[in-house]
């Protein structure tokens, strides 16, 4: 028996450490994610924007223009979204669809919501395509107040910054004059918070585990970084990749 349970457990610690090495966060904004930002006593789930308010929809429109510029905002796509609020929520909806958010508790009441906040809060999550620059898509969730005050911004650079944003051909080039093989190579897209820009990084896998399964920490070289937004190239140093990747402010997209 004991045999049994410690083979169940390095299956399942195998199982772990193959998705932590290959998942990169975030890779998608979740709807559920408005649940750390607010604590509400009341909330429904809409999945089409006309089932809120006119105002509310336009100041959305609004932010998003001015946060994006006009170009990416024209890319975005609704996904789905979130009312959050200290009252009873009025959203006009089908039979079925009151019946499905019934069955998954979506509108339970709970207690002791924020009393700093400007309910209702409205938490909506759009998916962003620039294919032109190498971003195949990435999730970006706006929460706003009812009087249009941001509760929870993007992580996407300001319109400035991110009409500036270097093609992933850039990478290719340079890759190409230091005669970098293309084989296991990967090219990742961070967006770092702190500097309000995307940055390019580059590397080779040079061993994903063992016969024993995938590794939680895989061999990799590092080859260099490259601001997205002005080109400067910076080398990697391998004694503090976590400053690079692992920190609460480095964001990839895919």
């Amino acid at each position: 028996m004991k045999v049994k349970i410690l083979s169940l457990l390095i299956i399942i610690l195998f199982a772990s450490c193959d998705k932590y090495s290959r998942e990169k966060y975030p890779q998608f904004a979740s709807k559920i994610e408005s649940y750390k930002y607010v604590n509400s006593c009341y909330s429904a789930e809409f999945e089409n924007p006309n089932k809120i308010p006119i105002d509310i929809q336009n100041k959305f429109s609004h932010y998003l223009k001015n946060r994006l510029g006009k170009n990416n905002f024209q890319n975005l796509v609704f996904k789905n979204g979130y009312v959050l609020s200290d009252k009873p929520i009025e959203i006009e909806r089908t039979k079925s669809e009151s019946e499905i958010l019934a069955l998954l508790g979506q509108q339970k009441e709970k207690s002791d919501c924020d009393s700093i906040i400007d309910f209702p809060v409205y938490s909506i999550v759009y998916e962003l395509k620039l294919p032109e620059i190498g971003i195949d898509k990435i999730g970006l969730n706006l929460m706003l107040d009812r009087n249009g005050k941001p509760i929870k911004d993007i992580d996407f650079p300001k319109a400035e910054f991110a009409n500036k944003i270097i093609p992933i051909d850039s990478v290719h080039s340079e890759l190409i004059r230091r005669k970098i093989p293309y084989k296991k190579l990967n090219i990742d897209l961070w967006f770092d918070k702190r500097t309000e820009s995307f940055v390019w990084s580059t590397n080779t896998l040079i061993q994903e585990g063992s016969i024993m399964g995938p590794s939680c920490f895989p061999e990799v070289e590092y080859h260099f970084k490259m601001n997205a937004n002005n080109g400067e190239i910076t080398e990697f140093d391998n004694r503090q990749t976590n400053d690079y990747f692992f920190g609460a402010d480095n964001h990839y997209v895919e």
